[in-house]
């Protein structure tokens, strides 16, 4: 019987990528996702979890507010067991290798309910870890390539750029990109800002990140790309426009930032 239930929940879940409303606000409130997390942790056979995490992951991106009660048992525990998942070595029973992703997807989906990062548990479990290689490089290539792994409705909002926020907000988890990775992601987002025009919201986007990457890592160490960023910032301040927002942003990043000007 219990089975059987939750072959049901998942089933309805599923429906909700087809007609999001009103079915994701009930989900979301119902006890599904939790159930879902133990199950996410008990389970070993992959066509299985796969629905269960797409489930999961749905629900979760669905820009709705998730019940208090959710943020106790979605909690330390569970990142963990994902990050543990993640970064482990091929599974027996996961021959393609589709855990990471799929697991990194239920981190992010999740991540997008925390505001304060005084209380965020997905970044504090991941300050408590040596290395998070494979979650890091993962994160990178999605970056870099725009995609949006929570973008299950038109709604949702993008789960990797706000962890890269989020992760950058800090040194303990900024430290878990390697340098060569940090350098790769300071040229990714002088590349943005010269792509973005005036007025792009994005543009603003990737400066905030950029000053946190500066902020957050050991850029003094090798200061990749100071000069090209010094041009663009100088540029973007420099300019006779009404965009007050990014000029106010480059104009906080050069007077923060001193090792940019020498």
């Amino acid at each position: 019987k219990q089975w059987y239930q939750r072959r049901v929940a998942i089933t309805a879940g599923e429906s909700m990528l087809i007609q999001p409303d009103p079915i994701c606000s009930i989900l979301l409130t119902s006890r599904l996702p939790v159930q879902l997390a133990s199950d996410i942790q008990a389970n070993k056979v992959m066509s299985l979890l796969e629905q269960q995490c797409n489930v999961f992951c749905a629900c979760l991106s669905y820009p709705n507010a998730m019940p208090r009660n959710h943020y106790d048992q979605l909690d330390e525990v569970f990142i963990s067991y994902l990050m543990t998942a993640i970064e482990a070595e091929e599974s027996p029973y996961d021959p393609e290798n589709l855990i990471p992703v799929m697991f990194l997807k239920c981190v992010l989906s999740l991540n997008l309910h925390y505001t304060d990062l005084r209380n965020n548990k997905v970044c504090n479990v991941l300050k408590s870890r040596a290395h998070a290689t494979v979650l890091s490089e993962t994160l990178l290539v999605s970056f870099n390539r725009a995609e949006n792994l929570t973008g299950y409705f038109p709604e949702s909002k993008d789960g990797v750029r706000k962890i890269m926020l989020d992760l950058f907000s800090s040194p303990d988890t900024g430290e878990l990109f390697f340098t060569n990775d940090v350098k790769v992601l300071i040229e990714v987002l002088h590349r943005n800002v010269i792509d973005r025009g005036e007025g792009d919201p994005d543009r603003v986007y990737y400066m905030q990140l950029l000053d946190r990457v500066i902020s957050n890592t050991e850029y003094e160490g090798h200061s990749h790309y100071k000069y090209e960023i010094l041009q663009v910032l100088q540029q973007v301040q420099d300019e006779e426009s009404t965009d007050k927002e990014s000029k106010s942003e480059a104009w906080k990043i050069l007077k923060k930032h001193a090792i940019l000007s020498t």
